[in-house]
């Protein structure tokens, strides 16, 4: 399997609520976990814990080899769901839990269900989603490593109403 890094999938505008379906996958996007990635990443993020890029640390810990941190299972998570949304989509929620290490070396696919279609919540609802235009999406999202998963979470996104309609669940 060939993975390319992360780039933006949605060309020519943003994903529109009537546009999807409960049931509907996010396209799966795919990026080699490096250990150069887990040491740009620990630098970017200023978590310079060890097990995050000492190859013998992270062995001596316990863990397989040095592994993603919590900042980068959710960017990933977020770039996963923006690649799927485009850049009007907004992610209001997301909500994971790490279950295995995402290990250098390893190839992480990251992708997800929609399971659910509505209005936005009244918290939701502000001047900037107005919710005669917007509408959300609730997606199951998952990091996978080596045919397992390793991530497994929720998201809560808004998307425009095609034509500014009232949404039926």
């Amino acid at each position: 399997m060939t993975a390319n890094p992360i780039v933006s999938a949605r060309v020519g505008g943003s994903l529109r609520l009537a546009d999807v379906a409960v049931g509907d996958e996010m396209p799966v996007t795919s990026l080699p976990l490096t250990l150069q990635r887990l040491v740009i990443e620990a630098s970017v993020n200023r978590d310079f814990t060890p097990t995050h890029h000492d190859p013998a640390l992270a062995v001596a810990s316990g863990a397989p080899a040095p592994y993603a941190n919590t900042s980068m299972l959710m960017a990933l998570l977020e770039a996963g769901l923006r690649n799927w949304i485009g850049l009007e989509g907004r992610v209001l929620e997301l909500d994971f839990r790490m279950r295995r290490f995402n290990t250098a070396g390893s190839v992480l696919r990251i992708g997800g269900r929609v399971t659910g279609i509505g209005e936005l919540d009244a918290e939701e609802s502000t001047a900037a989603l107005d919710p005669t235009v917007w509408g959300a999406a609730d997606v199951q999202c998952w990091i996978e490593a080596n045919d397992e998963f390793t991530v497994e979470g929720t998201a809560r996104v808004a998307l425009m109403k095609s034509d500014g309609t009232a949404v039926h669940e």
